[in-house]
């Protein structure tokens, strides 16, 4: 071995180790890279995790070391991923994987679409082993979990609508088991509220929110309805067939919408921002059920009323408008 001592441009001093022969190849695998990288179109995703070298199959074809995952659970699934019985279910969302390329690739291909608009995540465990039995590296060499990160596109073709059209402020004991926040899609594309966030503004003047999660059908059609309501909802209000049910905070809607102010709903679009409100700035009437009157009138007082019994999943073709979607 050669010693070569070499100045930098500040005049210190550093050794370079010059081997004999040529470099000796890397006996570990690493990854290499992680196709496509978004914005991902969710309805034709497919995703390649491409190593240096071969790896077992066991951790990949039974997805128990490598998993796709909403961005919000990439924790969760880390800890699966890395467990002694690895990943076996969610968070990780379904996928059909497989090694193909002589065991360099492992394509995930999603057995559904996923959320639009959304972050998701390819995770790869610290104990996916080569073919030799030893650890897979991360492209940096290192012994870790592995987390990559993308975005999904919008969904293709027309954008839907959302609005609410009403809001369940108060029901009977227990009230987390009725609470509720009726959506309809006014828009000519289907509707995934699952990449979207219920909030609230609480009395301090805050913005309180929860991510939206599927229950019963879904996404919402075009000129269709969808109930949001707590993860404590009882089914006491009857909903027309084709109602689509989301989740939104793990026992009361949001937390809970108070009984003694008005209520001021958000729903928030993928990137943040407002898609729809019933109530923003105090101007809901004070009641047990709020409903627009207008559905494709402003969010104002003039356009607010109290409705005498909700119509969760459907419009209230009492309304003076009758704009039923």
């Amino acid at each position: 071995m050669t010693i070569r001592r070499v100045r930098g441009a500040a005049g210190a001093a550093a050794l370079l180790a010059l081997a004999c022969g040529p470099a000796r190849p890397d006996p570990f695998v690493r990854i290499v890279a992680v196709e496509p990288a978004g914005p991902v179109d969710p309805t034709a995703a497919a995703f390649e995790v491409t190593f240096s070298g071969a790896v077992d199959a066991g951790g990949v074809a039974d997805a128990s070391r490598i998993a796709l995952v909403r961005e919000e659970d990439v924790r969760a699934a880390a800890a699966a991923v890395d467990s002694d019985e690895g990943s076996s279910g969610p968070p990780a969302i379904p996928v059909r994987a497989e090694l193909t390329g002589d065991g360099v690739r492992a394509r995930l291909e999603p057995l559904a679409p996923l959320v639009p608009d959304a972050g998701h995540a390819v995770v790869v465990s610290s104990r996916l082993r080569d073919t030799s039995g030893r650890p897979v590296l991360d492209p940096d060499g290192r012994r870790r979990t592995f987390v990559h990160l993308f975005r999904t596109g919008p969904a293709p073709g027309p954008p839907p609508a959302p609005v609410i059209l009403e809001v369940r402020a108060r029901a009977a004991t227990p009230e987390a088991g009725g609470e509720y926040v009726e959506i309809a899609n006014l828009g000519a594309g289907p509707l995934d509220l699952r990449s979207y966030r219920l909030g609230k503004r609480t009395s301090s003047g805050t913005l309180a929110t929860c991510a939206i999660e599927a229950r019963d059908g879904g996404p919402v059609p075009p000129r269709g309805f969808a109930l949001v309501a707590g993860g404590a909802w009882d089914g006491r209000y009857a909903l027309p067939p084709g109602t689509a049910r989301y989740a939104c905070g793990a026992t009361a809607l949001a937390g809970g919408i108070a009984d003694g102010r008005p209520p001021e709903i958000l729903l928030l679009s993928p990137g943040g921002e407002a898609a729809s409100s019933l109530g923003a700035g105090g101007v809901a009437p004070m009641c047990d059920v709020v409903e627009r009157i207008h559905p494709l009138g402003p969010d104002a007082a003039g356009n607010l009323a109290c409705a005498e019994e909700g119509t969760p999943g459907a419009c209230n073709a009492a309304t003076p408008s009758g704009e039923c979607p």
